[in-house]
């Protein structure tokens, strides 16, 4: 053999060194590969069942979110009954104790009306509806009693500067009469009845187990 083909059969020996650690290290390369995608494998099954997890837990919270609405809902159509229950008792003992005594403002009347109701159509042609829970009548006066379970300051103000003035077009038969007004109620607000006072509007309340009326600074509408 030559030097030529010695030096011709290192050279291969080489080439196949290097084509052999370059397979080893691709081999190594591709171990760690697997490895690093059975691990990443791990990792995605583990977030797939945590992302199930938070999924049940926000669907469940979100179960407990709507009953929790639904509850709210009930509670307030109970609260809303009860109040309606409330008023409803208010204005019976009130309409009650007017309809027996038929005195109001130092007037005796003939006749007491609850819950007159009255709609008319304005030369405009707006229509005007009015209801008012009490109205009491003689020949030359009339009282009307505005009846809540609690009366608030706006009330008051209501009825001195709206509901008085329909009543006179509602019922222009008795828009020449001496017009009285009042408030009655279980329980007043802040300001209420100072409201009232300042207003010339009668106050009727409770007073242990009797009707207390103040209306002795009425005045006349």
């Amino acid at each position: 053999m030559t030097s030529r083909e010695y030096k011709n059969m290192d050279k291969k020996e080489t080439e196949y060194d290097k084509i052999w650690a370059t397979i080893a290290e691709v081999w190594e390369l591709s171990k760690k590969t697997d490895k690093l995608i059975a691990e990443t494998s791990k990792e995605v099954a583990k977030t797939s069942k945590i992302v199930a997890e938070t999924s049940k837990k926000v669907s469940e919270t979100s179960a407990s979110v709507d009953k929790f609405h639904e509850s709210i809902k009930e509670t307030r159509k109970e609260v809303g009954g009860l109040g309606k229950s409330y008023g409803m008792h208010a204005e019976a003992y009130f309409s009650s104790s007017l309809k027996r005594s038929k005195q109001f403002g130092g007037n005796t009347y003939d006749i007491v009306y609850d819950d007159l109701k009255s709609s008319k159509t304005m030369p405009n042609g707006e229509v005007l509806n009015g209801q008012y829970d009490v109205v009491m009548a003689n020949g030359d006066s009339v009282a009307i009693i505005e009846i809540k379970s609690k009366v608030q300051q706006n009330d008051v103000k209501d009825l001195v500067d709206r509901k008085v003035g329909d009543f006179k077009k509602l019922f222009n038969h008795y828009a020449s009469f001496d017009i009285y007004l009042g408030v009655a109620g279980f329980a007043y607000d802040k300001d209420a009845e100072q409201e009232a006072l300042d207003s010339g509007v009668g106050i009727l309340k409770l007073s242990g187990e009797n009707l207390e009326i103040q209306d002795t600074h009425l005045k006349v509408y």
